[in-house]
């Protein structure tokens, strides 16, 4: 699927952070776009969850999404949104290659989407990962959960933190009176069933139509009682998920941050982070002109909090890795860019 884009400067979105400097502002076509196709992917043979990277700006607390595209995943385990080892050790390439597809001079990745259909709102581990390995600290990451009615419950969390208050995304056509194929919801078979038996109908004041207008009003009561207790079970059900779900650490984050500084770069992180006091092995991985380098922190450079690279590149990548004593490791991304 190719990258998806939509420049409107009218019919623009924005949500903003309760309390928090965060304010996303994106196209409705677009924000329609990624809905619907994470409404399809769940609705086929098997519920599929699906990812994609959101391309566009950041200034200050403002983040301008103006292009996305999927993640490639082949579901070869299972039906969430979970990579194979080598969709992983792919995914960098692929999205570097993304802003130079986005045709916007400023256009760059921004943060990223999993959709989770009927699957609830926690955090997946996978999902800790990816976030803290292949992006930036303060990028988006939205959180979709997609209901049985074709809506999306968006968690959006940047870096550590998930910002209320929840965005709910609603159809789009729906929210204008009409149907998406293959979308149409509850509320438009209503409307349709509803049109044969209004006030103005030629057979309502018959005998026949009386009879009728009786019988279809019976048969939209049993059936709304059906539907409500269908609803109900699934919100049993989801919420039973929800208890018996494990509970899962929330994004960490180091602080990490690279500003430029005469003769290069300075690296900054808090040493106070709880990873970073629990790590055995906390190491920087530098990346600048298709070139790498390590730099292993000891015990008193890491306190320092601070590291100095010498540079003359105008755009340098910085991860920070602390690997703890059960042989897992936590990290985080961070780019300068001018």
């Amino acid at each position: 699927m190719r990258l998806i884009r939509f420049d409107s400067p009218d019919r623009l979105v924005t949500w903003e952070a309760a309390g928090e400097d965060c304010r996303i502002v994106v196209p409705e076509p677009l924000l329609e776009s990624i809905r619907r196709e994470c409404v399809l992917a769940a609705r086929g043979p098997v519920a599929l969850g699906m990812g994609g990277a959101l391309l566009g700006e950041v200034s200050g607390g403002t983040y301008r999404i103006r292009a996305w595209h999927p993640i490639p995943c082949r579901h070869q385990r299972g039906p969430s949104f979970l990579l194979s080892k080598d969709e992983v050790a792919g995914l960098k390439e692929f999205l570097s290659r993304l802003p130079a597809q986005a045709g916007g001079a400023s256009d760059q990745i921004i943060g990223w989407f999993v959709s989770h259909p009927h699957t609830g709102a926690a955090l997946r581990e996978d999902e800790i990962s990816l976030h803290q390995r292949f992006f930036r600290a303060r990028d988006l990451f939205l959180l979709m959960e997609i209901d049985s009615g074709g809506a999306a419950e968006i968690t959006v969390h940047r870096g550590a933190v998930p910002l209320e208050p929840r965005w709910r995304v609603m159809p789009l056509a729906l929210s204008r009176g009409g149907a998406l194929p293959g979308e149409q919801g509850q509320g438009n078979r209503v409307g349709a069933d509803a049109g044969p038996v209004s006030a103005g109908g030629g057979t309502s004041g018959s005998p026949a139509g009386r009879k009728w207008l009786a019988a279809a009003s019976v048969a939209m009561i049993l059936g709304s009682a059906g539907y409500l207790g269908w609803e109900v079970r699934q919100a049993r059900q989801q919420a039973s998920a929800v208890r018996a779900a494990p509970a899962l650490p929330p994004l960490t984050t180091f602080s990490l941050s690279v500003e430029k500084q005469a003769g290069g770069f300075l690296i900054r992180w808090n040493p106070g982070a709880t990873l970073l006091t629990r790590a055995v092995r906390v190491a920087l991985d530098i990346e600048e002109g298709g070139q790498g380098r390590e730099v292993t922190l000891d015990p008193a450079m890491l306190r320092s909090g601070r590291y100095v690279h010498a540079s003359s590149a105008g755009v340098v990548e910085v991860e920070m890795r602390a690997e703890l004593g059960d042989g897992s490791a936590s990290r985080e991304r961070v780019r300068y860019q001018p």
